[in-house]
């Protein structure tokens, strides 16, 4: 469900309770009754109401899922050119890669990889590769998500837990 029909379930239950409002007004002035709503009109008003929430929330979290992993794409795509950048300049990618701070929803991990043999046990830029990698954190709003962790390789090659994550 999108975001679109959302509101117009949304408009729909609200021309529905105004027409009951505009109902009761008009039984109000033929009947001289006084103000104010049965119960009946109140259950009426709250089933509309739960039926709407119960229909929008699943698709509304889905959605706030797919903007933060959305999100995460792309700082993950820009610490991959941050990364090439790296290897142009010095010829390797770095043992390890700080810039790659944590977010509220994910936490990343750099790993360098295919390091060039006999270099120095402390060089640094010696790796031919890397992987980044974006993890749901457990316990945030997250953590359920369907694509669970992200990939990122150095050959620009993406994936994740489940199919079709990367958009």
């Amino acid at each position: 469900m999108t975001v679109t029909a959302l509101s117009l379930y949304i408009v729909c239950a609200l021309g529905i309770v105004l027409r009951m409002f505009k109902l009761k007004e008009q039984m109000i002035k033929n009947a001289k009754l006084s103000s104010g709503f049965t119960l009946i009109e109140l259950l009426i008003v709250v089933a509309i109401l739960g039926i709407l929430y119960s229909v929008a929330m699943p698709s509304y979290i889905e959605h706030i899922e797919r903007s933060r992993r959305a999100d995460i794409q792309q700082v993950m795509l820009q610490h991959g050119a941050v990364l090439e950048r790296i290897y142009s300049r010095n010829g390797g990618y770095p043992n390890a890669f700080d810039t790659a701070k944590n977010t509220d929803f994910y936490t990343f991990t750099y790993t360098a990889l295919n390091r060039v043999s006999g270099a120095a046990a402390d060089a640094n830029f010696k790796s031919r590769a890397f992987t980044l990698t974006a993890t749901p954190k457990i316990g945030s709003a997250q953590a359920g998500d369907r694509c669970g962790a992200l990939v990122i390789k150095h050959d620009g090659t993406q994936s994740a837990d489940a199919n079709s994550c990367w958009e």
